[in-house]
């Protein structure tokens, strides 16, 4: 059991650096869109295996934050292990980017 939980740890890990790098290009991409478009959901999907979501309601203007999760299920090799959800949870300012 102690070898699966630190598999377990190892893996969530590994997903959760995963998903934290995907967000941060597609925050670029949602500052300079407005929004999030079919290419960024194609995006983390190809490379997360995850999804993303707004999480900001409503049409965001230039200067507003937008507020988006990406998130991806994780099944764990223990035997008590139910499928969880590991998310981040990010913000951008729309027109601010680099």
């Amino acid at each position: 059991e102690l070898f699966l939980l630190a598999g377990d740890l190892f893996t969530g890990q590994m997903i959760y650096t995963n998903l934290d790098a995907a967000s941060l290009v597609a925050g670029n991409a949602i500052s300079q869109s407005g929004g999030i478009t079919q290419e960024i959901i194609d995006y983390i999907e190809d490379t997360t295996g995850g999804y993303i979501v707004s999480i900001t309601t409503g049409t965001p203007r230039f200067g507003d934050i937008y507020e988006y999760k990406v998130a991806r299920a994780f099944q764990p090799m223990t035997a008590f292990g139910e499928e969880r959800e590991i998310s981040v949870i990010r913000g951008v300012v729309i027109g601010y980017y680099n």
